[in-house]
């Protein structure tokens, strides 16, 4: 299962961005806006991509990526595949990783063997 994490590009000090991921993801808001803070040493999403639950992580994304985009705030999003570890990602050099949002929106609505399965309402 190819895994991703989401992180702001740039540092954000916004009120509605801290309060959206806390209710989304159910992180403190002490704690969420100290990440938003880091930019994109501050990961506020990790997950794995086609896992039981991937209707509800897919909505999940659709909303996160629909949200930043509404609030012109650019996203580090970084996947490694089922096979790798996020050891080998070296912090300082995260270009090989890195997949735009509309990369992360297609891997949603494809299924793991490569077919392609009805978009997901948000």
């Amino acid at each position: 299962m190819a895994q991703i994490t989401i992180s702001c590009s740039i540092p954000v000090d916004d009120a509605a961005v801290t309060e959206f991921l806390h209710k989304y993801l159910g992180r403190s808001r002490i704690g969420t806006a100290r990440m938003l803070r880091m930019g994109e040493k501050g990961c506020f999403y990790t997950g794995s991509l086609y896992t039981d639950e991937h209707a509800k992580v897919s909505r999940l994304i659709h909303r996160m990526l629909a949200f930043f985009e509404s609030k012109d705030i650019p996203l580090t999003i970084l996947k490694i595949g089922a096979q790798d570890s996020w050891y080998e990602v070296d912090p300082e050099r995260r270009d090989p990783w890195k997949i735009a949002p509309q990369t992360l929106l297609a891997l949603l609505d494809a299924a793991p063997d490569g077919g392609v399965q009805a978009a997901l309402s948000t």
